[in-house]
């Protein structure tokens, strides 16, 4: 049993590392045993299924799969091996197979559970020695995003009353002509010109392109998010503006900390930029924010005025 889910997503990942199924048994037993390990066990959706692959087990160690199921499972991998052709995509001794339940909900986003297990699981094998770290740089851009997210209860939204939010900005342009028409008749399938760049992982930045028809931004505000007629009032100056005749422009803001971070190989941005703060946001170099001084005041002919 994986999870106490009445109709969840099964989540699988298979991962290889350098040692025997023994180093490999132990490494992962002790990781989840870990305070960190909790973080996965103790998973609302249900604790992740974990494989070791070893040939000189019964069923090759996949034995709680039953033989037909570990059979289906090889081929599943095999059938993946003809189209994307890679040695990780075969099994052999050693491989870790992970699989983690989650709500089969529509339009959910964020981090899943398998992919922050991921991420825990690599650091730990890279600090273990199991893994060689790949020094190169990985680039690629993440598109294609929905337009619209359903909202989960925990995020503001853009104070409509829909019951979604813009995934991006309420700013965003729809994709292509289509996505435009189908803003009428099934909004949640719409696609927006939004874009990340990832690095590794990482997410560098990301951008969009933005609306420029005064008539769609005001229809996709008020129709379509339900923004409260009061608030759409501060945004009669944009209206205004776009009015008046605005260009197709889009932009892409990157975080350039982030970026030197993992061109330094550095996990935290604190590492790299040029003036970093503590964890209650003061510089210590020049011990600011602080108290002003009397000789501060007096240098910039500055008077404390007290209200």
């Amino acid at each position: 049993m994986l999870t106490s889910l009445q109709h969840p997503i099964i989540d699988s990942w298979k991962i290889r590392l350098d040692g025997s199924p023994s180093e490999i048994q132990k490494f992962i037993s002790t990781f989840l045993d870990s305070p960190e390990g909790d973080n996965f066990t103790k998973n609302a959706a249900g604790a992740p299924g974990v494989f070791v692959f070893n040939s000189q087990r019964p069923l090759e160690g996949l034995q709680a799969f039953g033989f037909e199921g570990a059979d289906q499972l090889k081929q599943l991998f095999a059938d993946a091996a003809e189209s994307e052709p890679t040695a990780e995509m075969e099994f052999e001794d050693g491989d870790l197979l992970f699989l983690q339940a989650r709500e089969n909900l529509p339009h959910t986003g964020g981090s899943t559970p398998i992919g922050l297990l991921r991420l825990a699981v690599q650091k730990a094998a890279i600090k273990q020695g199991l893994i060689t770290p790949d020094l190169s740089h990985q680039f690629a851009w993440i598109t294609d995003f929905p337009l619209f997210t359903l909202n989960n209860g925990t995020e503001p939204g853009q104070e409509g009353h829909s019951g979604f939010s813009a995934t991006h900005h309420p700013f965003t342009a729809p994709k292509t002509a289509e996505d435009v028409d189908m803003i009428l008749t099934d909004p949640m399938k719409v696609v927006a010109e939004h874009y990340d760049l990832v690095l590794n992982g990482v997410e560098l930045g990301g951008g969009s392109r933005r609306i420029h028809n005064a008539e769609l931004q005001e229809f996709i505000l008020e129709k379509i998010l339900k923004v409260d007629p009061e608030r759409m009032k501060s945004f009669s100056h944009l209206f205004n503006a776009l009015r008046a005749g605005c260009p197709p422009h889009a932009g892409l803001a990157i975080g350039f900390d982030r970026l030197l971070a993992m061109m330094q190989g550095r996990n935290s941005v604190r590492d790299v930029i040029a003036f970093p703060k503590d964890k209650n946001g003061r510089d210590l170099m020049v011990q600011s924010p602080n108290q002003i001084t009397d000789k501060q005041l007096e240098q910039y002919h500055l008077q404390e005025k007290l209200t």
